[in-house]
């Protein structure tokens, strides 16, 4: 008997060991994802949450008058190219509000083709973890803001929402979320920072 509903399943994407080498960190990854999609049962519909290793950020400045999509995309993409250089021009953007995201465009491709040989099993959604982490912490965030703290192995991402929304975020190379942390307080002294920390380990 065939299920009249989907099954929905969360799979994290996270820096695997890559049997190449010195490929980009997230073919491994996809390598791992490949031998684990076979097992989902036919309606099965996953969302990826990609890690903070393989994702950039940028926050875009909010637009004075009604910017549309196409110019949002653009300037986001301008922020990419200002801070990594030329080689950002090749990423796949994504605007969320006032956050950027950015991807290598060979992690998406790969994302959709393993999933199209696999047509018991959608990909309904990619989303990075910091964004899938500020979605579930939402209702949870006073309106003074909130520091977001999201540590994995050698990486923590940070990001600091204050009262009129996301005041900065940085992903970087850390082994220590707490000093990260701290870093970041100091260098935002001087303005009105948030009490709360919210954190998570991927």
């Amino acid at each position: 008997m065939s299920r009249l509903w989907a099954e929905r399943v969360v799979i994290t994407l996270a820096p695997a060991a890559d049997p190449a080498g010195d490929r980009e960190p997230w073919r491994g990854a996809l390598e791992a994802l490949k031998r684990k999609i076979p097992a989902l049962k036919n309606r099965t519909h996953v969302s990826i949450v990609l890690s903070n290793h393989f994702v950039r950020y940028a926050l875009v400045p909010p637009q004075s008058g009604a910017a549309g999509a196409d110019e949002e995309l653009a300037l986001a993409r301008f922020q990419f190219v200002k801070i990594h250089g030329e080689r950002a021009k090749a990423w796949q953007v994504r605007v969320s509000g006032e956050v950027a995201c950015a991807i290598d465009a060979a992690l998406l491709s790969g994302l959709k083709e393993i999933f199209s040989k696999h047509k018991g099993v959608r990909l309904v959604s990619i989303q990075p973890f910091l964004m899938a982490a500020y979605n579930q912490w939402r209702p949870r965030i006073p309106r003074d803001g909130a520091w977001l703290v999201l540590a994995e192995p050698e990486r923590v991402c940070l990001a600091r929402l204050a009262a009129q929304g996301w005041a900065s975020v940085h992903n970087g190379r850390e082994a220590d979320w707490e000093q990260a942390l701290e870093r970041e307080r100091r260098r935002a002294s001087g303005e009105r920072l948030p009490s709360l920390v919210l954190r998570a380990q991927l």
